[in-house]
C-alpha cells in the first residue's frame, strides 16, 4: 500500500498546487470529490497557517480557499513521506507564498498526518514539526 499512498499523496500536492497557479480552486475541489470520504475531518492546530476545523468536503476545499484568499503566488511542494501503515501516512510539505496585502513573503514547512477509510481520506491533521506527526501516528524517531 505504500506506493498507493504515496502516489495519493503526490496527486494532492499536484491538484493544489494546480489551483495556486491558476489561482482557481476547481483543480483542488475535482481531487476533493474523488480521494476525500465526505465526512472527512481536517485539524489545524492555532499554530498552523490556516487554523481550525474543518469538515466535510466543503471544509477541505475552504481550507485552500481560505489560504489561496490570503496568499499570492502560491507554491506547494513534497519534501517527505512516511508511511504508517496501509491506512494512514504523514507528508512533510514546503509552502509558501506572497502575503496578498503587505506583499511579505511566507514560507512554512508543515506535516500532514492523513487517516484514511475504505481508500479515502478521512482524517486529515496538520502539525508544524515532524516530531508531532510522528507522536499523533504513535511512532518515534
Amino acid at each position: 500500500m505504500s506506493q498507493e499512498n504515496f502516489e495519493f499523496a503526490k496527486q494532492g500536492i499536484a491538484a493544489i498546487q494546480e489551483a495556486y497557479e491558476k489561482d482557481d480552486i476547481a483543480p483542488w475541489r475535482q481531487q476533493v470529490e474523488r480521494i476525500f470520504d465526505p465526512e472527512v475531518v481536517l485539524e489545524a492546530g492555532s499554530d498552523a497557517f490556516t487554523e481550525g476545523e474543518w469538515r466535510g468536503r466543503e471544509g477541505a476545499i475552504g481550507f485552500v480557499a481560505n489560504q489561496m484568499e490570503v496568499l499570492k503566488q502560491m507554491w506547494m511542494r513534497l519534501d517527505e513521506f512516511i508511511d504508517v501503515d496501509d491506512d494512514r501516512f504523514i507528508v512533510g510539505i514546503s509552502f509558501g507564498g506572497q502575503a496578498r496585502h503587505t506583499e511579505i513573503p511566507v514560507e512554512l514547512h508543515p506535516f500532514h498526518f492523513l487517516t484514511l477509510r475504505d481508500g479515502k481520506i478521512l482524517r486529515w491533521q496538520i502539525f508544524l514539526n515532524r516530531e508531532a506527526a510522528l507522536e499523533a501516528a504513535g511512532l518515534k524517531e
